[in-house]
């Protein structure tokens, strides 16, 4: 698990203060395999839990939709875990910089006595900024198209690369990618 957070202190100590934290955890921690969240909260399964207690999921990535899916596909395999480990949906603390997604929770736990705690939030202040330099880019001089998706290996980012190359253009575009298939 990802152990270094992103939340920044003023709203980690406030969130400290007013629950009994059972888990604080990145949704890059486990987005590529299910079954290390449900590992990590059989880990915490117990009988039964206070109404104060929450497992803090950070989750600061836009999530990936199908057509005619009401919610994206990782917040439903999130929700996915929960119940399938029987951890009430109430102890999730979902602090997440995705803007409307209230809307998704509200889909996926219509029971509003166990419902998650969403907080929309700017996770930390270097994903939002106005303070960088103007580059100047005459697109004249590019003489070959290029991506480079470098870093950890992310659902996007693989999702560009076979969009790539199952329509050939992997010749056609210089690509750059960290990661196993």
């Amino acid at each position: 698990m990802i152990t270094k957070h992103l939340m920044r202190s003023p709203h980690r100590k406030v969130l400290y203060n007013k629950y009994k934290i059972l888990s604080h955890i990145q949704f890059k921690a486990f987005d590529k395999d299910f079954k290390i969240l449900e590992d990590h909260l059989l880990a915490l399964k117990k009988d039964r839990f206070d109404a104060n207690e929450r497992i803090i999921i950070e989750h600061q990535d836009t999530d990936y939709y199908l057509p005619d899916f009401p919610y994206g596909i990782g917040l439903y395999n999130l929700f996915t875990a929960f119940k399938k480990t029987d951890i009430p949906l109430f102890t999730m603390l979902l602090f997440t910089n995705h803007f409307g997604i209230k809307k998704e929770v509200q889909a996926l736990a219509p029971d509003q006595n166990n419902t998650p705690t969403v907080i929309e939030s700017f996770i930390v202040r270097s994903h939002y900024t106005n303070e960088y330099d103007h580059v100047t880019l005459d697109s004249d001089q590019i003489h070959r198209p290029a991506v480079c998706m470098m870093g950890q290996a992310r659902v996007h980012r693989w999702a560009m690369y076979h969009f790539l190359a199952n329509r050939n253009l992997l010749p056609l575009v210089a690509t750059s990618i960290q990661g196993t298939t």
